[in-house]
């Protein structure tokens, strides 16, 4: 009796570490999280625009998600560092960059004030950054089941272990 209260009891508390991860679910939860994402970027240009301007505080928020979002399905077989995650987070500083050279211009408006206007060299920048930044994540999004095939085949199992006189932990795994 006291060995099958032991052996329900490691069952209980050891139940299986490994489980069959799908790809199906990776692809699934990369292509939502990029969605959502670029949806919030695209809803930026579309809800209350003023004079012309994108929701700034949406905006951002789109692009900041999408550093990480196209990564969740190589979250969810375990790999929380991915070369698409960096390609994106260096292309959003090379945009940052493309940004910050600017030269001041007569504004259209009024000709006596003068406006900040991306130069040629920024603009080149800016369109560089965003060939990586796609580029970033259509990565992510190309290797997400090579992601989940190896999770598959390397993860270590953690199983209860009952005999005759004892229980325990069994670990496996192939290497």
């Amino acid at each position: 009796m006291r060995a099958l209260v032991i052996v329900a009891g490691l069952a209980l508390v050891a139940s299986p570490a490994h489980a069959e991860k799908k790809k199906k679910t990776a692809i699934a939860l990369t292509a939502a999280g990029t969605g959502f994402s670029g949806g919030l970027v695209l809803a930026s240009f579309l809800v209350h625009p003023q004079a012309g301007e994108a929701n700034k505080p949406l905006l951002y928020t789109g692009l900041g998600t999408s550093v990480v979002t196209p990564s969740l399905g190589h979250f969810y077989a375990g790999r929380y560092l991915t070369i698409g995650m960096g390609i994106r987070a260096a292309a959003l500083g090379l945009a940052a960059y493309g940004i910050s050279q600017n030269q001041d211009q007569p504004c259209d408006i009024d000709p006596t004030e003068n406006c900040p206007t991306l130069t040629g060299r920024g603009f080149t920048v800016l369109a560089l950054a965003t060939i990586a930044y796609i580029g970033g994540v259509a990565y992510d999004v190309r290797t997400t089941p090579d992601s989940v095939e190896h999770y598959n085949r390397y993860h270590v199992q953690l199983m209860p272990l009952a005999t005759h006189n004892s229980g325990g932990l069994a670990i496996g795994g192939r290497f």
